[in-house]
């Protein structure tokens, strides 16, 4: 049946003679499935097929050593005077124990069986633990163990069926290697019984068994004992069996049952006399369908101190009055009992983790775990101590009281770097000094968590030396007043660039006349030697007159100083001439020096304009005594005119002429 462990349990009737060996006719019955506390629990609507396993066994197919006395056709080695040399046996009476082992090989060999309609061999066995003393030392390697066998040729041949290892295992056959694989106590040193299944190729008409060990250390050593040897089969058609459910009468090795309600099988076995004697019955085969009643264990709440932690090899234990196989669903998608559940993210959360657990019978219980973050490891404050502007003289730190909830018996571990992670300054502790300015990160790790804090390391604000001349640029000597406008500084050198140099604690300005273009170089410091330099250049330009015209022109110049100095301008007028023709004096006209320009008007007495010109010099106006294309009449005329000098001073003039026609 699914998932259940079927074992032929011993359950026969016995006609018991006291201080006997061997038994006349015996009963033996079983029933399949046959769980050890005779209850089969099932689902509702599960098919269950049951089916009897029994029959009546002539004599000689049980035995115990007690009076010595093999049955017919039975034979032993190692040892053929059955006793207690090595304690008490299962019953408290003789055993066979192979104590010549080494000197020839122990073996117990049966008479051939009908047993052609199968069943199983059960005895009792113990390996002496290794190390005693003789005759009570027992097996240690690999290959002194003791095998299980059948024959079906009359002992020519043998087959094993199993092999019982010294180490306390069993395997299919004895093993080729000789290593040691037991020291000191085994599942085998105690007597047990053991149930062994009678192959099919093995149920014929004529089958013997034999237990032997194949190989030992010597006559001193690896010693073993049997005792109550069963074998439970017989031929078939010995007995006929009557089911309980079935009523008197009604015969059969096999029921089937479909799974309702509760209920029990019995089997009573009989011979085929006439009325049939029964000899045996079967223990009871409680049916217990079930409903949903699994219990099982799982934690309610759990508890993490760190956020992003694994608790691993949590979930559903102990899963016990349901069948299985069980199924499980998790919220996280996991389908094991025993997963691994993940605390928040968060410092501080409460998560619920649900599972639906399914029984084989298809029954669900649904369940979950309130999951708890709580993260009681803290950095409540870092501390800093600001750097200068040019020298990494900072400082960050954390103080003690300030780093709160370490837990464990181990001290925490610190590790502080920066400026940035990773940083170019770290220790393993929790302060940092002689540091430039930027993000100090702290990491604290206890025996449960870590955690990590930052603080940024100011910078003092750097000095800045500022100069405001009043004036940059003029002519020689050139007087400048310098104001100091420095900001975060206190000490202050002034270099003039021509070997004039202060140094002050003041930020009084200072005035300084120059006669030659220099820079002027302030240094301001903050007394954490951190300085700051600014500069003003001054240029003296050469100056003096610019202009050509004037009479003190300086072609070196490159600044108008507004020094020139310009001539008066100069005007001569003649009084009288003749324009005759004969080219002495024939035109009137003025005669200039210092001039740009010149403008004359000349009128008649009736203050007629007979003659009017500008212009420029080196042109001059002059009148050929011609108005309008006929010569003027002889006689006194009127003459006014301006001139302009070289630097736009004017000068006026007037007067008489006379016209002579001569």
């Amino acid at each position: 049946y699914q998932n259940k462990i079927i074992m032929k349990k011993l359950l026969f009737g016995i006609l018991l003679l006291l201080g006997q060996s061997t038994f006349g006719q015996v009963c033996y019955v079983t029933l399949d499935p046959n769980p050890t506390n005779d209850t089969l629990s099932v689902c509702p609507g599960d098919n269950v097929t049951i089916t009897a396993y029994a029959g009546l066994v002539s004599s000689g197919q049980m035995f115990n050593f007690d009076t010595g006395t093999l049955p017919p056709g039975w034979s032993t080695s190692g040892s053929t005077q059955f006793g207690s040399p090595c304690g008490a046996g299962p019953n408290n009476n003789n055993y066979f124990w192979a104590a010549t082992a080494g000197s020839s090989t122990p073996y117990v060999e049966t008479n051939d069986f009908d047993i052609s309609c199968g069943g199983f061999v059960s005895f009792w066995m113990r390996f002496e633990q290794q190390g005693g003393s003789s005759p009570c030392e027992g097996p240690d390697l690999a290959n002194e163990g003791v095998e299980l066998q059948y024959s079906t040729d009359g002992g020519v041949t043998w087959t094993t069926m199993i092999y019982y290892s010294p180490g306390g295992f069993t395997l299919p056959a004895m093993p080729s290697s000789s290593n040691s694989v037991a020291s000191g106590p085994t599942p085998y040193t105690t007597w047990s019984q053991f149930t062994v299944n009678i192959p099919t190729v093995a149920a014929t008409t004529s089958t013997r068994f034999r237990w032997i060990q194949q190989n030992s250390s010597g006559s001193c050593c690896d010693n073993w004992g049997l005792e109550d040897i069963a074998i439970m089969a017989g031929p078939c058609n010995s007995a006929q069996l009557d089911w309980n459910q079935t009523g008197v009468g009604l015969y059969g090795n096999i029921i089937n049952y479909t799974a309702t309600t509760d209920t029990f099988f019995v089997v009573d076995v009989y011979d085929f006399s006439t009325p049939p004697i029964a000899y045996c019955q079967s223990d009871t085969l409680w049916i217990d369908v079930m409903g949903p009643t699994l219990t099982y264990d799982i934690p309610d709440t759990l508890m993490m101190y760190c956020p992003n932690d694994t608790l691993s090899q949590v979930g559903v234990t102990n899963l016990q009055n349901a069948i299985g196989p069980y199924s499980f669903n998790w919220s996280t998608g996991a389908t094991d009992s025993i997963v691994d559940l993940y605390s928040s993210s968060s410092t501080h959360d409460t998560m619920v983790y649900t599972v639906q657990i399914t029984d084989g019978c298809g029954y669900n219980y649904d369940d979950s775990i309130v999951f708890i973050t709580n993260q009681i490891l803290d950095i409540t404050t870092m501390s800093q101590v600001p750097a200068s502007a040019c020298l990494p003289d900072g400082a960050a730190y954390c103080l003690s009281d300030s780093i709160v909830g370490i837990q464990g018996s181990q001290n925490p571990y610190f590790f502080l770097e920066g400026p940035g992670s990773p940083g170019a300054y770290s220790v393993n502790g929790t302060a940092l000094q002689n540091i430039p300015s930027g993000w100090y990160y702290l990491t604290v790790t206890d025996s449960v968590c870590s955690v990590t804090d930052s603080v940024f390391v100011e910078m003092n604000n750097p000095p800045q030396a500022v100069i405001s001349p009043t004036q940059a640029e003029g002519c020689g000597p050139l007087e400048v007043s310098f104001t100091n406008q420095s900001v975060n500084t206190s000490n202050y050198i002034w270099d003039f660039g021509n070997g004039d140099i202060v140094n002050t604690t003041t930020m009084d300005g200072e005035t300084r006349e120059f006669l030659n273009s220099t820079t002027v170089m302030l240094i301001a410091s903050d007394g954490n030697n951190c300085s700051d330099t600014a500069y003003a250049v001054i240029n003296v330009l050469p100056c003096g007159c610019t202009d050509p015209n004037a009479t003190n022109y300086n072609p070196n110049a490159t600044t108008d100083d507004g020094s020139c100095v310009y001539p008066t301008p100069e005007v001569e007028v003649p009084n009288v001439f003749t324009p005759n023709g004969d080219g002495v004096n024939d035109v009137f006209e003025l005669t200039v020096k210092n001039v740009v320009n010149v403008e004359l008007v000349i009128l008649n007495r009736w203050g007629g304009v007979v003659y009017q010109e500008n212009k420029d010099y080196p042109e001059v106006p002059s009148w050929d005594g011609f108005v309008k294309s006929k010569l003027a009449n002889e006689g006194v005329y009127f003459y006014r005119y301006k001139a302009k000098g070289v630097n736009g001073e004017e000068v006026e003039g007037h007067g008489f002429l006379e016209l002579i026609l001569d």
